[in-house]
């Protein structure tokens, strides 16, 4: 049957002022709601018992967003955002309140979401992972934009519900090093002959150098390369321009970038667009913790799907028989392999699979037995392979997520098939936003 598109009619709720509303309890995001004729209005930066006046963004059908207007009662809780930008850009969303209040209110979250999606309620979570609230950031990308009116550049994170970009100046949960690249960075951009048809950039700090991935739409004049050549030298990086996904070059000299795992003493390669766990410091708190919780042994045989890198897989095989790690990317399995030969580990394997396809399961590394499985899924989760991870019935299994909801679906799985929740934490890996990443660690009855 022929679908027409039919224009949806004006709300005419939208920007209706709601004025005097008390703000009840904040939802997992940290959104203030209340309740207005029958539906939770949603506020953006308001907190418990704070009275506001509101307006009305978005009305849908079970519930409604709304921006603050003014705050009449101010929730003691509430101090001054640290960054220029808070009221405009995308990201960010909890500089209102301490760091203290943001975990609690991310802590709070996880605990209800688990207990909503899996069915389940936990007694209580282990204590948080976390870093400084600041400068932690060592990779980001920022959108560019050329503005045909002004004939300038445009370069900074998307403002909020928004495709436009901020005029960004600062960026204080960068690592100081990419948070000082800003500025000059887009006085860069603004030289160049080719500005017109660029893309986005992306920021790097490695441990051994400073990296700038530009994507460009048509070609690099000779002029602009020299530009680009004379800035890295001056701010001592590695620019690399991308021309397509996956065609990249570097216009500099080139070191390996590496980063390392001090406590694990392990050290990776990786490429300037290979995935990367944003804050080190967390990072290296989260593999240890999982390394505790999987109780590994010197006779283990253990299973890491999503591995990456092998940011987990590379530690596990330090302390164990053999270690499998199987990932659906190829050339993240080729670094992965090549990490693990600089490490000098031969107990290890990687492998690439779509986890998300049945008939993966059934190839011979899918066979094999294994004691423990750690899983470390993108936001969609592991709901496809849950069933093959519980038919391999290890004794531990650790689910690292960046997603809560998704995290909850699978554990009811797991809890259905007769494993216990043992352990359940916070990791917060994104200080400053409502985002929330969290590890749990199911054993066997």
């Amino acid at each position: 049957m022929a679908q027409f598109f039919k224009a949806s009619r004006t709300n005419k709720q939208n920007n209706k002022i709601i004025k005097n509303c008390q703000i009840d309890k904040l939802d997992h995001q940290g959104r203030g709601m209340l309740f207005h004729q029958n539906k939770p209005v949603f506020v953006e930066g308001a907190l418990v018992g704070e009275t506001l006046d509101i307006s009305i963004l978005e009305d849908k059908k079970r519930y409604k967003k709304a921006r603050i207007l003014k705050i009449h009662d101010t929730s003691e809780q509430r101090i001054q955002p640290s960054c220029e930008h808070y009221q405009v850009c995308g990201g960010c969303h909890l500089q209102h309140v301490e760091q203290n209040v943001q975990l609690e209110i991310k802590q709070q979250g996880l605990l209800t979401l688990f207990e909503r999606f899996a069915k389940y309620k936990p007694v209580q979570l282990q204590p948080t992972l976390k870093s400084t609230p600041w400068a932690y950031r060592r990779c980001a990308r920022l959108g560019v934009m050329f503005d045909k009116k002004t004939k300038k550049v445009q370069m900074g994170f998307r403002q909020a519900s928004s495709s436009e970009l901020i005029d960004q100046k600062v960026c204080p949960v960068l690592v100081p090093k990419l948070a000082a690249l800003i500025t000059p960075l887009k006085a860069l951009l603004n030289l160049l002959q080719g500005k017109a048809t660029l893309g986005h950039v992306e920021l790097l700090e490695a441990d051994n150098s400073v990296a700038v991935l530009l994507r460009h739409l048509t070609p690099l004049s000779e002029q602009d390369k020299q530009q680009i050549t004379a800035f890295s030298s001056t701010h001592q990086l590695q620019f690399y321009a991308q021309s397509t996904p996956t065609s990249i070059t570097c216009l500099t000299e080139a070191d390996k970038l590496t980063y390392s795992l001090l406590e694990q003493d392990c050290q990776f390669e990786f490429n300037i667009n290979d995935f990367l766990q944003v804050n080190g410091k967390v990072n290296e708190q989260m593999v240890a913790q999982a390394i505790d919780w999987l109780e590994l042994t010197s006779t283990d045989r253990v299973l890491d799907l999503f591995c990456g890198l092998g940011n987990f897989t590379l530690p596990i095989a330090k302390r164990v028989k053999q270690a499998v790690g199987v990932e659906g990317i190829q050339k993240m399995v080729d670094r992965a392999t090549t990490n693990a030969a600089l490490c000098h580990l031969n107990n290890i394997q990687f492998l690439q699979a779509d986890l998300s396809d049945l008939n993966a399961l059934t190839a011979d590394w899918a066979q094999q037995c294994f004691d423990k499985v750690l899983l470390d899924p993108a936001r969609a989760g592991a709901a496809e392979c849950m069933s093959f991870v519980i038919s391999k019935k290890p004794t531990h299994i650790v689910y690292v997520s960046c997603d809560p909801v998704t995290l909850a679906r699978d554990s009811e799985l797991l809890l259905k098939q007769g494993y216990q929740l043992k352990k359940l934490g916070l990791i917060d890996m994104f200080p400053q936003t409502a985002h929330m990443e969290s590890m749990a660690l199911f054993i066997k009855k």
